[in-house]
Formats: structure tokens, sequence, C-alpha cells
């Protein structure tokens, strides 16, 4: 994998600028895709990049969405989280789970399921 392809295609995705800070969860998804990988599997292949920085922006949305939970108006009121980064998120990081299905070896099923015009992740 190309890890400076990652860092811009994490910031693609999260629209934040790889800054120090955000190095470890690219890393930790460099290293999860890493393990997810088939045995004759080609580690260069540039949907593996893909996957590893959707992995990544989507641990970042999770985090966003955890701090942002916590906020209160000035009237005392709690802000409602927006999900919606979050929800596309994961709907990215499904797409190249799909995408590099002939790579790796997921550990888990990903149904999709379509009703009313919009799909969703049983």
């Amino acid at each position: 994998m190309n890890i400076e392809k990652i860092r811009t295609l994490f910031t693609l995705f999260s629209g934040e600028d790889v800054l120090d800070t955000y190095v470890p969860l690219i890393t930790l998804a460099v290293d999860e895709v890493n393990r997810m990988l088939l045995p004759n599997a080609d580690n260069t292949d540039v949907r593996l990049d893909f996957l590893a920085a959707a992995i990544a922006n989507n641990r970042l949305q999770k985090i966003k969405n955890a701090r942002d939970r916590s906020e209160i108006t000035f009237a005392g009121k709690m802000l409602s989280a927006d999900r919606g980064s979050l929800i596309y998120s994961e709907k990215l990081v499904s797409d190249y789970l799909q995408l590099c299905s002939e790579l790796i070896n997921s550990k888990t099923f990903i149904f999709s399921a379509f009703s009313c015009g919009e799909d969703g992740i049983s």
C-alpha cells in the first residue's frame, strides 16, 4: 500500500488536512487492511489504498460524532449529532470492502438491503 496516496485519499474523504493528529488513524487502518489480506493478494493493489483511507475516515467520523453528542447550547439543550457524515463514511467502507472482496478475507458479512430507493446496511 502507498501511504502517501492513502493520506491524499483520507484528505479527500474527510475534508481534513492530514496533520500529525490523524496519522495514528491512518496507521491503524493500514494495519487492519494488512491483517485482512489473503495470503496471495497483491498488497500494492490501488483498491487497498482506498479501503484503508475509507476505514481511517470512518474512525475519524465516529470520533467526531461521539464528541459532538456532548455539546450543549446556551439554553441548556443538547444538540443532536449530525450522523450524515458518519452514515456516508460507513457506506464508503462498505463499498470498498465489496470492491476488495477478492483481495481480503473479511470476518464480517455485509448485507445490503434496498427499500424506498435507499440502501441500508444490515
